[in-house]
């Protein structure tokens, strides 16, 4: 995919330097939460037994980075300034103003104006008014320049994606952190598909964990993902009990072969729909 132009404004300042300065984005953004540029296709209706995931290509946006962090709370920037490296920063303003880029579209609030309250596990919610009427639920993950954004109606969710890396010891993490059926499945497997069956298992109890909203507190090795053969289906069971955690459904996503990624959500009756933010116009 090519990367973006920079964005250009009639109404131009120049800063210190002298450099033109865009001043009039952020105002479209905030004086059109529901109606920005067209996009190419219409956006997608959020119906309650739906659920959407969103891969964004971060590297599209690179361009606009400055003008996107004007969208993110105070709160926000503080976590952003905190990295040490250019990359990584950018990676977490990015994905942080795509969240409310398409959030802004599913409430119709304006993406700056949009506040989040944080569960005991760090689990984000919306917050404020409006936000009882319009039960999203939603969850973001980013790795390398991927995100993935997961969106829902009523439906707790959670999604992970993973950049596949080449020298991550897949048994020795399995067997220290999993639960021991995983770690055995894991133990039989060789060379590549080794490494693609730790990452599946990998995103799909990441996911499990963020749509729960309890975080690594829970332990990996509490509860097995159990997926029926090579299906991308799989439901959560618990290593003492042996009891199935009903309500929880895991779905393995079709991604590029250098990812890995996964979608949990709070119910059986849900249809998953996949979209690339390049496809759309938000700004």
């Amino acid at each position: 995919m090519s990367r973006r132009a920079p964005l250009l404004c009639s109404n131009q300042s120049r800063d210190h330097r002298g450099n033109a300065r865009d001043v009039c984005l952020v105002d479209r953004m905030m004086s059109h939460p529901s109606n920005f540029s067209s996009a190419s296709t219409a956006f997608p209706v959020l119906g309650s037994s739906d659920v959407h995931v969103w891969f964004c290509d971060l590297l599209h946006y690179a361009a606009d980075q400055e003008v996107l962090a004007a969208l993110l709370s105070g709160d926000e920037r503080v976590r952003a300034a905190r990295f040490a490296f250019d990359r990584d920063r950018q990676r977490f303003v990015l994905s942080h103003a795509l969240l409310r880029l398409l959030l802004s579209r599913y409430t119709h609030m304006h993406a700056r104006q949009i506040h989040f309250a944080t569960g005991p596990h760090g689990k984000p919610a919306i917050s404020g008014a409006g936000a009882a009427s319009q039960p999203i639920q939603f969850s973001l993950s980013h790795s390398g320049p991927i995100a993935l954004v997961a969106v829902a109606r009523g439906l707790a969710v959670g999604v992970d994606v993973e950049v596949r890396k080449a020298d991550v010891d897949s048994l020795k993490l399995a067997q220290r952190f999993f639960a021991p059926r995983e770690s055995q499945l894991i133990t039989a497997a060789e060379g590549d598909d080794r490494a693609r069956m730790f990452y599946r298992l990998w995103a799909a109890k990441e996911a499990y964990l963020k749509g729960k909203g309890v975080g690594l507190s829970l332990g990996l090795d509490r509860f097995d993902v159990v997926f029926d053969g090579m299906s991308p289906v799989a439901t959560v069971r618990w290593t003492d009990s042996g009891t199935i955690d009903q309500p929880w459904t895991i779905r393995s996503l079709s991604l590029p072969d250098h990812l890995a990624g996964a979608v949990a959500v709070e119910g059986d009756a849900w249809e998953l729909h996949h979209y690339e933010s390049t496809a759309y116009s938000f700004y």
